[in-house]
């Protein structure tokens, strides 16, 4: 009986959470990049977030959204559901949930840009720019900082690394220019006539024959072949603040 009863729970759980994801996926469509339930923050605050919002995604090949809600109901895992259905949105996208019932906020990714915004990212994305704006109840600076982080982590190159790839071959320039210099500072300038004996000039010709051999190997398969692509990869993290 107990077991049965642990299976309906489990059960009800599950459908509560994937109804509540529709509810706010079918409310979140229709209220643009910055979406706002049971009056979480200003509309002021929302209009402003949206302006930002849509600057960082227009034209551009990641799209950004946030969520803000205000529901102590709504359980953390409930709050990473939420996150995954607006990052779906769209099929290369960031998104952020904000819940200031429960002060819990989570980042996801999703589509190919959760390659360079993995996981440890996202939650770098949290750490580093959104709790400390959220601790203080900026939403403007909550939104501006979630744009600043996606800039930072979605780059290739961050400015840090090439600094010090710029650094680097500097110091790799100097190290082979005084080396070179050093080397070559105190030689002599070659005589040609120190090659020259009695007017002539003679030339030798050695020849030198070598015999390579080359095996190629190609790996057999195993009979398992992969499926197709992950088509949905996520990426995510989060916290309390």
């Amino acid at each position: 009986m107990r077991k049965l009863f642990k299976k309906i729970s489990a059960v009800i759980c599950a459908g509560a959470i994937a109804c509540t994801a529709l509810a706010f996926s079918a409310f979140a469509a229709d209220n643009g990049r910055c979406v706002v339930y049971n009056d979480a923050i200003s509309d002021s605050d929302r209009a402003e977030c949206e302006k930002l919002l849509n600057e960082a995604s227009d034209g551009k090949d990641v799209q950004l959204y946030v969520l803000f809600l205000n529901d102590k109901t709504v359980t953390d895992t409930q709050v990473k559901e939420l996150a995954g259905t607006m990052s779906n949105r769209s099929t290369n996208s960031v998104a952020a949930v904000v819940n200031y019932g429960t002060n819990y906020a989570f980042v996801d990714a999703h589509g190919t840009v959760a390659e360079r915004i993995t996981s440890s990212k996202a939650q770098k994305i949290y750490d580093k720019y959104l709790s400390s704006e959220l601790k203080d109840k900026d939403n403007v600076g909550a939104v501006k900082a979630f744009i600043k982080g996606v800039k930072r982590y979605n780059s290739f190159l961050s400015p840090i690394v090439i600094l010090i790839g710029c650094i680097g071959f500097l110091a790799f320039f100097l190290i082979f220019y005084f080396t070179v210099r050093t080397k070559y500072k105190f030689h002599e300038k070659p005589n040609t006539n120190a090659y020259l004996e009695g007017g002539d000039l003679n030339f030798g010709v050695m020849e030198d024959i070598f015999v390579s051999e080359h095996t190629s190997r190609t790996a057999i398969s195993s009979g398992s072949s992969g499926g197709g692509g992950s088509g949905g990869s996520h990426s995510g993290g989060g916290g309390h603040f």
